[in-house]
């Protein structure tokens, strides 16, 4: 009896034994296929980039050829860029507030950011910049990094400045050989508290008009010209239906890429390093394209019929440069920013 309880004891212990072996093989069979599945891909970025200039004009060029190609080559496809030129995705300031919303990743955006941030102004007082490159040196070095902390609390971000160019003058009333000819003449102007302010003090009639609605404007008589950059007017078509241009360069145009400073944040140290130099590239890129094509815009405009004009520009420097000083006295903190730029721009007068 005593021999029977043993054995039945020993299979017992067996069969517990055996039982748990297989529970361990089948555990570490269970945790090896959990090790051998393949690690998730990482989700796709898109960067939605909206601005307001023709398809064809240099900005979207750079966009497309440069920023496009080299952002979606080094990140291997995982941050894709959509181009919405032309208004696609409405107007600046509809844009604008898009990418401080974050509902639109990345704008290329003119100064309207000076009508929430007057610090921005700076960059438009009349005749601040002396040349390209003085505008450049100031706007992507330290004097406009230090402008564009103003723009944090806006939840935007400024990856670099491009030029649209110097702002000239064209309308269909009359050639424009000195500051008297001015007046009267109905211009439009964006929403802007330095341009309006400057084109009155010049004598102008103005009419604050949206981008988009200037073409229809001048072709249908509603405004007599408008102040943009050459290559702005060119390509949006404005001077098939004006007779005549000054360059009198009144004021620097400068455009900015922006991004949304959440969109910014969550990207990783390379993404960004990525971004930033395509973004530098791209807004070079433009400088150059914008410096290389006035010469050439001048004498295709020349051609069709327009009379180009090239006023003597000391009494408008001297009409305008009281803005400049009830400036200052609005805003005294930018004073020693706006000396900076000055003294900064003789380098480049030599």
């Amino acid at each position: 009896m005593k021999s029977k309880i043993k054995k039945l004891s020993m299979f017992i212990l067996i069969v517990i034994v055996l039982t748990l072996t297989v529970t361990g093989c089948g555990g570490k069979t269970t945790n090896q296929t959990v090790e051998n599945k393949e690690p998730k891909k990482a989700s796709t970025i898109t960067l939605k980039i909206a601005n307001y200039y023709a398809a064809d004009h240099p900005v979207n060029e750079a966009l497309e050829d440069i920023f496009k190609a080299v952002v979606e080559k080094k990140t291997d496809g995982r941050i894709k860029v959509e181009i919405y030129p032309n208004n696609q995705l409405g107007n600046e300031q509809e844009f604008i507030e898009g990418v401080q919303l974050g509902n639109i990743e990345m704008a290329m955006t003119g100064n309207m950011w000076e009508n929430t941030v007057p610090q921005f102004r700076i960059m438009q007082l009349p005749y601040m910049f002396v040349n390209y490159e003085h505008a450049d040196a100031v706007l992507n070095g330290p004097i406009g990094e230090q402008i564009y902390k103003y723009l944090e609390p806006l939840n935007v971000k400024v990856l670099t400045s491009f030029p649209n160019g110097f702002r000239v003058i064209s309308n269909n009333k009359r050639p424009i050989n000195s500051i008297e000819d001015c007046k009267g003449i109905k211009l439009r102007v964006f929403q802007g508290e330095i341009i309006i302010k400057e084109m009155k003090a010049l004598g102008f009639d103005t009419v604050v008009m949206p981008f988009s609605e200037i073409f229809t404007a001048l072709q249908q008589g509603v405004v007599d010209g408008q102040d943009n950059p050459l290559a702005t007017a060119y390509y949006a078509g404005w001077y098939d239906v004006q007779k005549y241009v000054a360059i009198t360069n009144h004021m620097y145009s400068p455009g900015y890429i922006v991004i949304n400073a959440d969109v910014w944040n969550s990207l990783s140290e390379d993404e960004k390093a990525i971004i930033k130099g395509a973004a530098r590239n791209t807004a070079e890129a433009i400088l150059n394209a914008v410096q290389s094509q006035e010469k050439d815009i001048i004498k295709k405009i020349t051609e069709k019929g327009v009379v180009v004009t090239y006023p003597e520009l000391k009494p408008f420097m001297e009409r305008v440069k009281p803005i400049i000083d009830e400036y200052i006295k609005e805003y005294p903190e930018t004073e020693d920013i706006i000396k900076e730029i000055q003294k900064l721009g003789e380098q480049y007068l030599k």
